[in-house]
Order: structure tokens, then sequence, then C-alpha cells
């Protein structure tokens, strides 16, 4: 293995060692791994650490790829919460190659969550800007209803400069709620569509199953217009004292297939 390799990794590692003991004082993260075979053969590994503490967190992701070729980026999160108010932004920077990659900030304020006799009602404005390696700015309303098993959502995006205009309505029905002895069988049928720019309308159902350690998921999608599957997906997790291990295999409806496995330790 290069000695650069060799250097991020080691990094990597003492980093983990020495934040987890610190966990303590409001630090948590997690460390892991992960491995896809299909389309194409890559690995790498990751630590995710976050702070939390009076309203203000700080967050930092270290991903480094393995193979096919060795890449090392760093995405640094800051953040205040205050009342309904949101306010932080990102930067993240190609550690090797060294290359600065982006630079963004967001604010996001919470208008009003109502919750009666089971009918829910919320309400959320934000606003998100881009400035490196262009600037953007997109303003953003959205709103979700829920009533036992129906939930609504419609989500209004402005994009500035350029003034366009998106506006995504969806719903969705939990058609299955099982309870079993270890676990629990879950089914839910949904839809979406852009009405501004019409077009792009979606379908979805989803079904997971829980027993114990164990988490079977299956994600089906399909396109309306013109109908069709879009893909198929099924993940199985494994989750016990802190570890986890998961494996997926997807399909499209054009043929193309992905799959991969990974595993993380979360801490403390």
């Amino acid at each position: 293995m290069a000695p650069d390799r060799v250097v991020s990794l080691v990094l990597l590692a003492a980093v983990a060692v020495g934040f987890g003991g610190w966990a303590t004082e409001g630090l948590s993260g997690s460390v892991g791994a992960e491995a896809t075979f299909l389309p194409g053969f890559a690995t790498g590994v990751w630590l995710d650490l976050g702070w939390d503490i009076d309203g203000w967190s700080v967050g930092s992701t270290t991903w480094i790829t393995v193979l096919p070729g060795f890449t090392t980026t760093e995405t640094v999160t800051a953040g205040y919460t205050f009342g309904p108010v949101d306010l932080g932004g990102s930067a993240t920077i190609g550690i090797y190659p060294l290359d600065f990659a982006g630079l963004d900030v967001y604010a996001d304020v919470g208008l009003f969550d109502v919750d009666r006799d089971g009918f829910a009602v919320s309400a959320d404005a934000s606003l998100y800007s881009g400035i490196y390696p262009a600037f953007d700015t997109t303003l953003s309303l959205d709103v979700d209803a829920s009533y036992g098993v129906f939930s609504l959502g419609a989500d209004l995006d402005l994009g500035i400069p350029g003034f366009g205009l998106s506006v995504l309505l969806s719903g969705e029905v939990r058609v299955l709620d099982l309870v079993l002895e270890d676990g629990g069988l879950t089914a839910d049928l949904g839809a979406s569509a852009f009405v501004v720019p019409a077009g792009d309308a979606r379908l979805w159902f989803n079904m997971e199953l829980g027993l114990g350690a164990f988490t079977v998921t299956s994600e089906t999608d399909f396109t309306l217009a013109p109908f069709g599957l879009a893909e198929q997906r099924i993940e199985i997790d494994i989750a016990f004292d802190g570890f986890s291990a998961y494996a997926w295999g997807s399909f499209t409806g054009d043929g193309d297939l992905s799959a991969g496995i990974g595993g993380a330790y979360d801490f403390p």
C-alpha cells in the first residue's frame, strides 16, 4: 500500500479512538467501511463525528476511497438552533488530491407544528445558498399533513437567480401494519408528481420486515408517464451493540445493476 494511503488510514483510526474517548462530552460518531461489487468494484472507509451542546452543533465527515482510485475528502458542518430557527453551513475539502470542493450556507424556520386528535400538520420555510463552486440560492416552503395511515406533502422551491419555480405534491398510505412476536411488517403505497413544471410522476411501494436484530426492506419505484419500473432495491440490515452490517442489491427498468455490502460502529 502506498505511503499516503497508510498515513490517511492511520489518521482515521487515531481520530476515531481519540474522539471516542471524549464522546461523553457531547461527541458521538460512527466509523465504517463499504464495498460495491456492481456496476464496478469500489471500496471506501469513513468517519462521522458530531458534537452538540447548548444549541450548537459541529460535524465532520471524512471519506477515504481506497479503490479503484485513492482519494480523501473532508466535509465540515456547523450550525446553531434557537427556538424554531436553524442556521448553518458546510464546507467540503479534498485532502488528497488537494481541492476546495464546495461551500454552502442555509437557514430554516419552523412556521407551525400542530398535532390534535391524531391530525398533524406542519410547515417549514428554508433558504439554501451554494457559494462555491457556483452561486445559487433556493427558497423552499414545505408543508406536511397526516391523519391515521394517510400523509400528504407539498414542496415549493424557488430558484434564484432565474426564479425557476417547482411544486411537488405527494401522498402516502400505510396499507399494512402487522405486529409480530419479535418485530413487525409494514407496507406503504405512495405517489408524487411535479405540478410545476408538469411531469415526472412516480409511484412507490415499500415494505419493511423487522425481526429482532434483522431488518429487510424492499423499495419499488415506478414511473407513471410512461409507466414502467424505475428501480427495485432490497436491503438487509443487522444491528447489535453499536455494530451494524448491511447488504443491498438493486436493478432498474433499463437493466442497470448495483450491489454492495458495508458495516459501521456507532459510539458512544
